[in-house]
């Protein structure tokens, strides 16, 4: 993984995992605010850079993506998106925080594993599998780095409760909840698009919409796609956004993109 550069660096730098759902929240709101940054690729599936010792003192909670500004750094996608759009969370419209609350309030991640396993007997052996080793790993970076000990300890708590939630014998059970919410969340943006508003606070395009639009591109991603088309309004939203110029230039996903993430991961195009 490139070296992180120091604060006083003149160019801010995006680090992230394309495929990542926060990421993709990340750039795109940069995109929308015209915000320039070098993008430095992190593997966060096979490589593990999320964990080494120089990431995390970037960013403790080992996620993706993290923003090093010149004289900051931000590590989760809601500040970045407020930072690029220009958003203070105490002066923002109590609409537009409605929203975000309730899109960071779902559990995304257990929507897209719930459904892995719910539909794939191998990953059911597999997943608890991985989980635990990853969370051994974890215990065992915090042996070797002492100064670290407490943010890779913290980390391996929260492997532990994925160990839980994702019980192979409730797979099913934890799929239909999330796609059950994940639904009820496109008919509320529905029910609110209603009223021909061409955005989700009112009166211009802002950070709801960024988040939301990558809600959307995650539904296309996890298979429930098919429910837009059936509210007309939300279908209606979901075109306008695509339609923006910053969601190419964000590299949003609504489909798994194999061969670019492997490129990634060895390295080129970075």
């Amino acid at each position: 993984m490139t070296e992180p550069a120091p604060l006083s660096h003149a160019k801010s730098q995006l680090h992230h995992t394309p495929s990542s759902y926060y990421s993709m929240i990340a750039r795109l709101a940069l995109a929308e605010g015209g915000v320039t940054y070098e993008p430095v690729f992190v593997d966060i599936h096979f490589r593990m850079e999320q964990q080494r010792p120089d990431y995390v003192r970037l960013n403790p909670h080992m996620s993706v993506p993290t923003l090093v500004l010149p004289d900051r750094i931000l590590d989760q996608s809601r500040a970045i998106a407020g930072y690029a759009l220009g958003v203070d969370e105490v002066t923002l419209d109590p609409e537009a925080k409605a929203w975000l609350d309730l899109h960071y309030g779902y559990p995304i991640e257990e929507l897209t594993f719930g459904g892995i396993l719910a539909h794939n007997p191998v990953a059911r052996i597999m997943v608890p599998k991985v989980l635990d080793r990853a969370r051994r790993r974890l215990l065992a970076r915090a042996t070797e780095n002492p100064d670290l000990a407490t943010a890779y300890e913290a980390r391996a708590a929260i492997f532990a409760e994925r160990i839980r939630i994702f019980d192979p014998a409730s797979a099913m059970r934890l799929s239909e909840r999330r796609r059950a919410e994940a639904i009820d969340i496109m008919e509320r943006m529905n029910r609110t698009l209603a009223d021909g508003r061409a955005v989700m606070a009112s009166p211009a395009y802002g950070i709801a919409d960024t988040v939301l639009t990558v809600f959307l591109a995650r539904m296309e991603f996890v298979g429930l796609g098919a429910e837009i088309p059936k509210r007309p309004a939300l279908m209606r939203y979901w075109r306008a956004m695509q339609a923006r110029p910053s969601f190419a230039a964000a590299d949003v996903w609504t489909k798994p993109h194999v061969a670019r993430l492997i490129g990634g991961i060895l390295g080129f195009g970075r």
